[in-house]
């Protein structure tokens, strides 16, 4: 007997004999299954082995179920997020795909009509005590060990109570039992019709209608909500109206389904559109969800802090991975972009970085003015002040845009305006609740419009294409005054007769310690709209000075300034190679050492011995100071606040300016790469401070026997990737480019444009000449053979990422362009020549620039002149250009094309 029955069987004796039953035998009989190991642990161990009939535990999910649940959740989330046009009423029960679960808790009515599958507890109490788990198999029975056999299927749970309470009834006395529903059987079931995914779904039997119809992603915007059909055996059983769910809460029905029941979602046959001043329609149009990534608000700040959360995003995903949480913010589309390009290059992820700052800078730029900034904004100062000043963010864009907030609304046949202003959820605030505005096509097709008075919305049926508007209204306050700037309690006060500033400012203690007494303003608008402007003195209005204390009229502004308003902005800068380099306040007493502090580490290139102050001085060249690091730096050990010598910690004055300075040519490692036909290619770092190339390849151990030293290919990064440059590059609206690589995209398409697609006639690009990259890496010629044999004078210099490649031996050569065949190799013979080799590609094209064909030889070196009777050794390749679309100059054809020896000599095994 295997200990988990021995346990169970001992909590089953324990529990009945702690009672007093009036069959001793069937006590023993249960002593004896639990002693034999009869007693099941599952209910289902007692049942008859039909099929389904097993009672077992719940199915854990499978990874490929998993997954396949969340492809179907991409696929209606795709399928959504294309969608444009008004939203629809209703639509927002199912933006989340819920996943049910057949788990009850016991919350089960007691109408609920048992079926095979459910599981049940059953629980004894009284002169006999135990808890069974159960399920209704196949035959509709549930098996009760040692007890009896019972049928429940097709009953109620409350008479499947009591069939339950007769059976045990019978052989214990004064014993009464429970029985609680703990999971609903599953049922499949068809969702049909206008939905995002229709099929067949596995569903537990008591599901809500609602949770079924999101597994499909519920109506489609051509479906409808509210003729929704439950169908069994092909008869209407139920019609599902979503509206009243959605408005008022009711009709969310948990709905008996079985096995073959269809959910059918008809077509809409009636929709109007509700736009305007509708309480629900403004309150759905405030806060809408992003689509594809992009939020959707009216806010240049917003759409500037998206830019920048979907930059970071970039730059997290490449050094993280995709189980970073802000790869959260990037787009499906982004991240399959991202997923495809791989991790950012060095040179990108700084470009990225600096592309953040400045976005950062912009959106501090235009943060919230500050309190006292009176300016106007070009657009205040071209056209007025707005006259949506404190009104919500979806009037105002109705009010300069043109655009109302709409949302569509299915309506059943007969159903008046007064319902849709029902399910609209009323007026807004801001509406004209008089009446509705009412626009419909006539017969004709032209528009008609008509007001519908309150009266006469319950008389007024809705028809197809209707379009309802409640339009705003503007407020014109009345007996109020607005205390603002820098006061203790700003907002709007109550104007009494007789009222003066200096009482109201007094009354309610609106001064502060720091507010400005010797200026307060007060705006008042008259009313025809024109403003008046009054400057009082707040200390003698306070003092009840008729010549300030002025009284205040209806819809006045007053408001307060702080001293500190009067006072510029004091800041010190620091600059260099710290960690967190920039602006920060100046404080009285500060020295430093205190903005060293505050400025972070020293960064690992950083001069930790020298420093430099500068005072700023009116007019004249700065006082520069230089400062000894060594004695200001914070470190682990201790901080230098007790230093207060002028000389080596000077207190700092307003817009000084910090400069830490760094090593030149600073790097943790320098190192080259060294690739190709060498005995150990690879990565070296530099051991000493001037490496040549010849002890880079006495260190790698020196060439093998198939290399070849003349084609060796020499890289160099000329134009250095320079933050400064790409800063001033990305502000000025121009992309940081390469000088030496121009045109080399556009020079490669022009060679191989040499074929036509024989049905559309467009140009055919060569592919292999097409997928040459081009960056910032360029050739230097070096005279590789010169430098092996110890000559000193070619040798050169070796600098932190230089790449060498070192070719495999080759005996062909290449002709690229303007022939017969535009792309072909050849074996080179003893004493060949560029006329010869062309000759073997089947001659030039009628489209070739003849007096222009160019040799370029293994090496990198160009020859231009007397090329048809130059000889051709291996690893050379043949130029042949176009005579047409001749916009650039060979020099900078040349120029562009010298990384093309990269692809040539490397293409070799």
């Amino acid at each position: 007997m295997s200990p988990r029955l021995s346990l169970v069987s001992l909590l089953l004796v324990a529990s009945l004999s702690a009672q007093e039953t009036q069959d001793p035998n069937l006590l023993n009989a249960l002593k004896n299954a639990g002693q034999q190991g009869n007693v099941p642990n599952q209910a289902g161990d007692a049942l008859p082995k039909a099929p389904g009939a097993a009672f077992q535990p719940d199915a854990v999910p499978t990874r490929q179920e998993e997954t396949e649940a969340d492809r179907l959740d991409r696929e209606i989330r795709a399928r959504k997020a294309k969608e444009r046009g008004p939203l629809r009423f209703a639509a927002d029960l199912f933006e989340v795909r819920q996943r049910g679960t057949g788990a009850t808790e016991g919350g089960i009515s007691e109408d609920y009509v048992l079926g095979t599958g459910d599981r049940l507890a059953l629980s004894a109490f009284g002169s006999a005590s135990f808890e069974l788990p159960l399920q209704v198999d196949g035959r509709g029975d549930v098996v009760i060990p040692k007890v009896g056999l019972v049928k429940v299927g097709g009953l109620t749970l409350g008479k499947a109570r009591g069939a339950v309470q007769g059976l045990v009834s019978r052989n214990f006395s004064a014993t009464t039992v429970d029985l609680t529903v703990t999971k609903l059987r599953e049922v499949r079931v068809f969702v049909l019709g206008e939905v995002y995914k229709s099929g067949s779904y596995l569903v537990p039997s008591l599901s809500s209608l609602v949770n079924v119809l999101g597994l499909a992603g519920g109506p489609t915007p051509s479906g409808s909500f509210r003729q929704i059909r439950v169908m069994r055996g092909g008869r209407l059983l139920h019609t599902l109206d979503l509206y009243p769910l959605r408005a008022e809460g009711l009709g969310n029905m948990n709905f008996s389904l079985q096995n073959g029941d269809t959910l059918f979602v008809p077509l809409v046959a009636n929709q109007v559109l509700l736009e305007g001043a509708f309480q629900r329609v403004v309150a759905a149009a405030a806060a809408l969800p992003p689509k594809d990534g992009v939020f959707e608000q009216d806010s240049e700040q917003e759409a500037l802090r998206n830019r920048i959360r979907q930059e970071e995003a970039r730059l997290e995903y490449s050094r993280s991975g995709q189980n970073s949480t802000k790869t959260l913010a990037l787009t499906p589309d982004a991240l399959r972009q991202e997923q495809e390009a791989g991790p950012l290059s060095p040179e990108e992820r700084t470009e990225t970085e600096l592309r953040i700052r400045m976005l950062k800078d912009k959106l501090k730029s235009l943060a919230e003015r500050k309190r006292g900034d009176q300016r106007l904004s070009p657009e205040e100062a071209l056209n007025g002040h707005s006259d949506n000043a404190g009104q919500p963010s979806w009037l105002r864009t109705w009010q300069a845009e043109g655009k109302a907030p709409q949302m569509q609304f299915e309506m059943l046949p007969g159903e008046t305006a007064a319902a849709a202003l029902r399910f609209a959820g009323g007026f807004a605030l801001q509406a004209f609740s008089e009446s509705l505005n009412l626009r419909r096509l006539d017969a004709k097709g032209a528009m008609d419009a008509q007001d519908l008075p309150l009266a006469s919305l319950d008389r007024t049926p809705l028809q197809r294409g209707d379009i309802l508007s409640a339009l705003p209204r503007r407020d014109h306050q009345e007996r109020v005054v607005e205390v603002r700037g820098w006061t203790r309690v700003p907002g709007l006060f109550a104007r009494t007769e007789g009222l003066k500033v200096g009482d109201l400012l007094g009354r309610d203690s609106q001064v502060l310690p720091d507010t400005y007494l010797g200026r307060g303003e007060i705006t008042r608008t008259l009313a025809d709209g024109s403003t008046h402007f009054l400057s009082f003195d707040v200390a003698r209005a306070l003092k009840g000075d008729p010549g300030h204390n002025v009284s205040l009229e209806n819809r006045d502004r007053v408001e307060l300034y702080r001293v500190d308003d009067l006072r510029l902005p004091k800041h010190l800068t620091v600059l260099g190679a710290v960690t967190r380099p920039g602006t920060f306040a100046w404080h009285e007493g500060m020295r430093a050492a205190d903005l060293l502090f505050r400025a972070g580490v020293p960064l690992r290139e950083a001069d930790r011995f020298i420093a430099e102050l500068a005072h700023a001085r009116d007019g004249k060249p700065s006082e520069v100071r230089r400062l000894d690091l060594t004695r200001l730096l914070s470190t682990e050990q201790g901080s230098p606040v007790d230093l207060k010598d002028e000389a080596l910690n000077p207190l700092l004055e307003p817009f000084d300016q910090l400069s830490i300075y760094a090593r030149p040519d600073y790097r943790a490692h320098r190192t080259v790469k060294l690739s190709g036909q060498v005995v150990r290619p690879g990565s070296y770092v530099f051991d000493t401070e001037h490496p040549h190339l010849r002890d880079l390849l006495a260190r790698a151990g020196g060439l093998t026997p198939n290399a070849m030293p003349q084609a060796g290919i020499f890289l160099r990064a000329f134009a250095q990737q320079d933050p400064e440059k790409m800063r001033a590059a990305l502000e000025s609206g121009l992309e940081a480019q390469d000088p030496t690589a121009q045109g080399v995209n556009s020079i490669l398409e022009r060679l191989s444009e040499t074929k036509r697609q024989p049905t559309t006639g467009l140009l055919q690009k060569n592919p292999l000449l097409h997928k040459l990259e081009t960056g910032s890496l360029n050739r230097l010629v070096v005279n590789l053979p010169a430098v092996l044999a110890g000559d000193r004078e070619v040798d050169v210099e070796l600098q932190d990422g230089d790449e060498i490649i070192i070719p495999r031996k080759t005996d062909a050569a290449y002709v690229v362009g303007e022939t017969a065949s535009p792309f072909a190799v050849y074996k080179v013979k003893n004493g060949m020549t560029v006329k010869e080799i062309l000759v073997l590609a089947g001659g030039t094209t009628r489209n070739a620039d003849t007096w222009n064909i160019r040799l370029l030889k293994a090496d990198g070196r160009i020859q231009d002149s007397w090329v048809s009777w130059r000889k051709v050794e291996p690893g050379d390749t043949v130029l042949v250009p176009q005579r047409i679309r001749r916009d650039t100059t060979w020099q900078e054809n040349l120029t562009a094309l010298t990384p093309l020896a990269i692809l040539i000599n490397t293409l070799r095994n």
